[in-house]
C-alpha cells in the first residue's frame, strides 16, 4: 500500500481518506482550494499508473460539439503547437493506454503507463491539450466537418460534407444498436441534455460553427468543472505539483453552474416509433427492435443504485432469469435488445429491456409480456437462492482484477465517474461490502425487490415503449435531404465563396502534408524499453491424469480453470459446427438437468463458464496450425469444487435434445453476429480476405467470419423440428471432442488455494472418458486471392488488403511487426484519416499467423484507399522515412507488446504459448530482434512481402458505395450479406 502523502502541496486540501479493503487500495479525495478542482487518487501496488481528467460537457443540441471538441483539443496546444500531438505521442510512448471518451454528459481524457518518464511526458501533453488547445479552424474542418468540392480544386464538381467525426457518426447512426440507445435517451429524457446526441447527428453536425466550438471549450474545460483522477504507485504529491504548475495556477474559480438537472417525471407512458436505414436489397422481416425503458432513481442514491443493479441481474442476468426467459419464450424476437438492464451513468438512472429480431406488430404483445411478468414477480418475489446468486455474481465482479481489454484502473474510473461528477461521490461505487450489509439487514426484515419492481417499473408512469423498425427507403431519403441541402448551399455560393472553399481545401492539404518539427514534444529512447521479456511461471503437475499446469497469481480470491481439448480428431463433416457447438454447450442442459437449472447453478457458484474455438498457429510453418476447444470458468476460491463439477457435467453429459432451446440460442447467436458487423467491419473484411492466404486464415474465416454468419443464418431459418440432425451432430461432437486423452489443463489462483484447486481438478479429470484419439488428415488448402466485396447496410466502407508473410520464428517477422507500426503512423493515418476523412487508417502484422493487413475504418472512400495502400507500400520500399520514424515505430510495438494483463490473463497467455511450443527464449529472441530492426530490414520486408508478395483485398460497404466503384474494380467479386 502506498503511504498517505505527508507533503501535500500548498493550495490542496485532503477531504477524505478511505481504505478500499476489497481492492487492497486506499482512496483519497482532495480539492484545489482556489479553483475548486476535484481530485481522486487510488493508491495501490499496481505498476500500471493511470491519469485522467474529466469534464461535465452536457450538450445543448445534437451538433456533436463535445465529441468534435474531444477530437480537436488533441490537434495542438500552446506548449506543443504541432498538428497532431496525440497521435505523435502514440508513436513515441510506452503507454499501456491512451484515448479520449465522449459520453452523454461528460468528456474524459485518460492514459496509463508503467514507465515514470513516459507517464510524466504524457501528463505534460494531456494537460496542455485539455486546458490550452489551439483549436485552429483547419483542425476543426478536418476533425469535425467542412464543405468541400468532391474534387477539391474543381468548383464544377459536386459539393460534399467531409470530416472525421461526420463520417464516424454516419456509421454509428446506421448501426441499429447504437441508434437504439440514442433514440431511447431522446424520448426518455425529453427535458434533459440526454435528449441530444452528444456524438452528433450527421444531419446536425454541419450546423456547428468554429466559434461555438471555442465557446464550449471556454465554458466547460475549466478547473472548476474538472475532476482529476490518478491511480497506482507514483507519488500523488508529484502529480499535484505538476498539475498546479502547468494548469491550476493560471485559473481562478469559475462560478458557472455545470450541473445536469434531474429529468422531471412524465405523467403517462410514451409510445414512439423510429426507423433505421436498411439497404434496399435486404429483407426487413424480423429486423425490428421493441424496447421498453423507465426512468429510475437519481444517481446520488447509492443504495438504490445497488438494489436496481441487483434487480437487473435477477430479472435478466442469465437465460434462467424470469424476465429474460419470459421474453424469449414468446418467440416474438430472437434476443434481448442491446442495452437491456440497469444503467446508472445518467444523472437520473434508467432501466430498459426488450426484444430484437422482431416485428412492429408485436409491440403490444412484448409490452404485455414484460408488464405481466413484472406483476407476477412483484407478487411472488424471488427465492433466497436467486437473490444470493445475484449477490454472489456482483461480489465476484467487484472483486475480480480485470484488465485484459481496458486497463483495470479504467474499469474503476468508469464505475465511479458518474456519481463523482454529478454528486461528488466517488466512494460508494467502490464500497460493495458496506452496502451489502445494509441489504442483508433489510432482506432479513422482508421483501426488498418486489417493492422496487412496483416503484420503479410497474407503478412508474415515466415509461417509454420504442419500436425501432428498418426502412429500406430511409437511406435514399437521407441522401436526398443531404443533396438538397448541398444544392441550396451551392446556390448561395458566389465566385468568392467557391474560391474560399478551394483555398480552405488547399490549406488543409498543405497542413496535412507539411513536414513538421515535433522536437517540442517529449520523447523516449529505445533504452527506456525493458530489456527482458516478462516471465509468467507455470508449474507442471506430476502424476496427474491430465497434463496440468498451475499458475500462482494474485487473483484477489478468484480461481480460474481452462480446459483445452484438441480438435484434430474431429471429422471434416463436423468441423463447420465447432463455433456453434461452443456457443451452445454452456446454454443447454446437462447431467439430467434442464438449461434453466444449469444456468441457476452457474449463477450461484461461478463468474461464468465459456466455451470457444481456438486456433493456435504453428510458429515455424504457415501451412500448419492446431485447433482447440477451450472450456473455461472462474469462481471465488470457495467455489472451486462446484465450478469443476459444473465443467465436468458439461463435458460429459451435455444434452442437445431440446430442439426449441437450440432454435432460441441460434437466433440469439445470429443477432449477436449481425450486431457486431457495424462496429467491426474492418475485422470481418480482413478475415474474409485472409481466408485465401493461409490454412489457418481459412479456418478463422469459417469459424469466426462472414462465412460462419451465413452458416448460422441458414440454421436460424429452420423450424425447431428441423434441427434433429443438428442435435445429433452436436452430441457426436461432444462425445468425440471432450475426452481426457485430448485434454491439457491450466489452473490459476493464489498460492494458498492451489492445493484445493488441484484436488478439484483431479476429481474432474476422473469423470472424463479416456477415449481413443485419432487425428484426421486436414483437407488440402488451395490459395485464392480474388478481391472480395460484401454489401450490407452501412453508409461508410471498411477497406482491407492482406498479405501472406512469414511465421513467428522467421528472422523477418520482427521487421514486419515494426513495418506495420511505421506504415500506420507514418503514412496511413495522414492519408486515410486526415486527408480521406475516415475514422481510422491502420496496419497490423500478426507475427504468429503470418499475416499483414492494411485497413480503414468507417471510410467514405474505396478506390482512393486502395490506391493509398499502393502508395504506402512504395513509400516503405523507397525508405522515405527517417531514423526517428523507425525509433517511434519500435516504441509503438513495445507499447502494445508490454501492455499489462490481469493475473488470469498472464496465466492464460503463457499457457497458450506452451501449447504452441513458443518458449520464453524464443519470445526473448523476438524481443531482441525488434529492438534491432533498421532501415534496410524494413525496406527489404516491404519489398519482399508487400510489393512482391501474395495479397488479397476484402471490402465491406453499402450497396450504393460499392456500385460506384465496380466499373473501376473489374475483378471485384461482389456478394450480399
Amino acid at each position: 500500500m502506498t503511504a498517505l502523502p505527508a507533503d501535500l502541496p500548498a493550495g490542496f486540501s485532503l477531504q477524505h481518506s478511505s481504505e478500499l479493503t476489497e481492492l487492497n487500495a486506499c482512496l483519497l479525495q482532495l480539492r484545489h482550494e482556489r479553483t475548486g478542482a476535484r481530485f481522486v487518487h487510488i493508491a495501490c501496488n499496481d505498476s500500471n499508473n493511470l491519469f485522467a481528467v474529466a469534464f461535465r460537457t452536457p450538450p445543448e443540441d445534437s451538433t456533436g460539439v463535445a465529441h468534435i471538441l474531444e477530437h480537436t483539443v488533441l490537434c495542438g496546444s500552446q506548449r506543443f503547437p504541432v498538428r497532431d500531438p496525440f497521435f505523435t505521442m502514440l508513436k513515441r510512448s510506452l503507454n499501456s493506454f491512451m484515448n479520449a471518451f465522449t459520453a452523454s454528459d461528460w468528456t474524459c481524457y485518460p492514459f496509463s503507463s508503467q514507465n515514470r518518464k513516459d507517464f510524466d511526458n504524457l501528463l505534460n501533453v494531456y494537460l496542455d491539450a485539455a486546458f490550452f488547445p489551439l483549436l485552429r479552424p483547419l483542425d476543426f474542418a478536418q476533425e469535425g466537418h467542412r464543405l468541400e468540392f468532391s474534387e477539391s480544386d474543381n468548383p464544377a464538381s459536386p459539393l460534399c460534407f467531409k470530416g472525421v467525426v461526420y463520417n464516424e457518426m454516419k456509421g454509428a447512426m446506421a448501426d441499429p444498436a447504437s441508434l437504439l440507445a440514442r433514440r431511447t435517451t431522446r424520448h426518455l429524457y425529453p427535458d434533459s441534455c440526454y435528449r441530444h446526441n452528444s456524438g452528433g447527428e450527421p444531419s446536425a453536425i454541419p450546423d456547428l460553427t468554429h466559434q461555438q466550438l471555442k465557446d464550449f471549450h471556454t465554458r466547460c474545460y475549466h478547473p472548476s468543472n474538472a475532476c482529476f483522477f490518478t491511480y497506482g504507485t507514483f507519488p500523488l504529491a508529484d502529480h499535484l505539483r505538476q498539475i498546479d504548475a502547468q494548469v491550476l495556477c493560471h485559473f481562478e474559480r469559475n462560478a458557472a453552474d455545470f450541473s445536469v438537472a434531474p429529468q422531471p417525471p412524465l405523467s403517462a407512458p410514451l409510445r414512439v416509433r423510429e426507423t433505421y436505414p436498411l439497404d434496399t436489397g435486404d429483407d426487413p422481416a424480423g429486423k425490428s427492435l421493441i424496447h421498453l425503458a423507465w426512468l429510475a432513481c437519481p444517481i446520488d442514491d447509492s443504495y438504490e443504485r445497488l438494489l436496481l443493479t441487483l434487480l437487473g441481474q435477477l430479472l435478466l442476468g442469465n437465460p434462467a432469469a424470469p424476465l429474460y426467459k419470459a421474453l424469449l419464450d414468446t418467440g416474438l424476437g430472437s434476443h434481448l435488445t442491446p442495452g437491456s438492464g440497469y444503467h446508472d451513468d445518467y444523472r437520473t438512472t434508467c432501466f430498459a429491456v426488450g426484444l430484437q429480431g422482431s416485428e412492429p406488430q408485436h409491440q403490444q404483445a412484448i409490452e404485455d409480456c414484460v408488464l405481466n411478468c413484472l406483476a407476477q414477480l412483484a407478487h411472488e418475489g424471488f427465492s433466497t437462492e436467486r437473490i444470493e446468486a445475484a449477490i454472489h455474481r456482483l461480489e465476484l465482479a467487484n472483486r475480480e482484477v480485470s484488465g485484459d481489454g481496458y486497463p483495470y484502473p479504467i474499469s474503476l474510473l468508469m464505475r465511479l465517474l458518474g456519481p463523482w461528477l454529478h454528486c461528488d461521490d466517488p466512494l460508494s461505487p467502490l464500497q460493495f461490502d458496506s452496502q451489502l450489509k445494509r441489504l442483508r439487514h433489510e432482506l432479513a426484515e422482508g421483501d426488498v425487490f418486489g417493492a422496487r419492481i412496483r416503484r420503479w417499473l410497474l407503478d412508474n408512469p415515466h415509461r417509454l415503449t420504442l419500436c425501432l423498425a428498418p426502412d429500406t427507403a430511409l437511406q435514399n431519403q437521407q441522401n436526398q435531404l443531404e443533396q438538397a441541402r448541398l444544392a441550396e448551399l451551392a446556390a448561395r455560393l458566389d465566385s468568392s465563396g467557391r474560391q474560399q472553399l478551394i483555398d480552405q481545401a488547399r490549406q488543409l492539404q498543405q497542413q496535412q502534408e507539411q513536414q513538421e518539427d515535433v522536437s517540442c514534444l517529449p520523447d523516449l529512447e529505445l533504452s527506456d524499453i525493458a530489456a527482458e521479456e516478462p516471465r509468467t511461471e507455470g508449474q507442471p503437475v506430476q502424476n496427474s491424469a491430465v497434463a496440468l499446469t498451475c499458475f500462482e497469481q494474485p487473483t484477489n480470491g478468484l480461481s480460474y480453470v481452462s480446459l483445452y481439448f484438441n480438435a484434430a480428431a474431429l471429422d471434416a463433416e463436423l468441423r463447420p459446427y465447432v463455433p456453434l457447438f461452443c456457443s451452445l454447450l454452456t446454454q443447454v442442459g446437462a447431467a439430467g438437468q434442464s438449461y434453466i437449472t444449469l444456468a441457476e447453478r452457474m449463477e450461484a457458484v461461478t463468474g461464468g463458464i465459456r466455451c470457444s474455438a481456438e486456433i493456435l498457429d504453428d510458429i515455424a510453418n504457415l501451412d500448419r496450425f492446431d485447433s482447440w476447444i477451450r472450456l473455461r470458468g472462474k469462481a471465488l476460491d470457495r467455489n472451486i469444487v462446484p465450478l469443476c463439477q459444473l465443467l465436468g457435467d458439461l463435458a460429459t453429459s451435455a444434452d442437445f435434445s431440446d430442439l426449441k432451446r437450440l432454435a432460441t440460442v441460434i437466433g440469439q447467436i445470429k443477432s449477436s453476429w449481425e450486431n457486431a458487423i457495424p462496429g467491426a467491419g474492418h475485422s470481418f473484411a480482413a478475415r474474409a480476405a485472409a481466408a485465401g492466404l493461409t490454412p489457418a486464415g481459412w479456418q478463422r474465416e469459417h469459424w469466426s467470419g462472414l462465412h460462419q454468419l451465413r452458416f448460422v443464418r441458414l440454421l436460424a431459418a429452420r423450424k425447431p423440428d428441423d434441427l434433429t440432425d443438428l442435435a445429433d451432430k452436436l452430441g457426436r461432437m461432444a462425445r468425440g471432442l471432450l475426452q481426457r486423452g485430448t485434454l491439457k489443463a491450466a489452473l490459476c489462483c493464489g498460492a494458498d488455494r492451489m492445493a484445493a484447486g488441484r484436488q478439484a481438478l483431479a476429481d474432474l479429470f476422473q469423470t472424463l472418458p479416456a477415449g481413443p484419439v485419432t487425428p484426421q488428415t486436414p483437407a488440402p488448402f488451395s490459395s485464392h486471392t480474388v478481391p472480395l466485396a460484401f454489401a450490407t447496410s452501412v453508409p461508410v466502407a471498411y477497406v482491407t488488403r492482406n498479405f501472406r508473410t512469414v511465421p513467428f520464428c522467421h528472422p523477418d517477422a520482427a521487421a514486419l511487426k515494426v513495418l506495420a507500426a511505421l506504415l500506420r503512423a507514418g503514412f496511413l493515418h495522414r492519408e486515410i484519416r486526415e486527408k480521406g476523412g475516415a475514422y481510422g487508417g491502420m496496419a497490423s502484422s500478426n507475427s504468429e499467423a503470418g499475416l499483414f493487413a492494411l485497413l480503414s475504418y468507417r471510410d467514405p472512400h474505396i478506390q482512393r484507399t486502395l490506391q493509398v495502400y499502393d502508395d504506402a507500400i512504395a513509400w516503405a520500399c523507397q525508405g522515405r522515412f527517417g531514423e526517428q520514424d523507425i525509433k517511434e515505430a519500435i516504441l509503438s510495438v513495445f507499447s502494445a507488446h508490454d501492455r499489462p494483463q490481469s493475473p488470469a490473463g498472464r496465466a492464460a497467455t503463457e499457457f497458450a504459448c506452451q501449447l504452441q511450443g513458443l518458449s520464453w527464449a524464443q519470445r526473448q529472441l523476438f524481443r531482441d530482434q525488434l529492438r534491432q530492426v533498421d532501415r534496410n530490414a524494413l525496406q527489404q520486408a516491404a519489398q519482399r512481402y508487400l510489393a512482391n508478395g501474395s495479397s488479397a483485398i476484402g471490402i465491406l460497404a453499402g450497396e450504393q458505395q460499392l456500385q460506384q466503384v465496380l466499373p473501376q474494380l473489374t475483378e471485384l467479386q461482389l456478394e450480399r450479406l
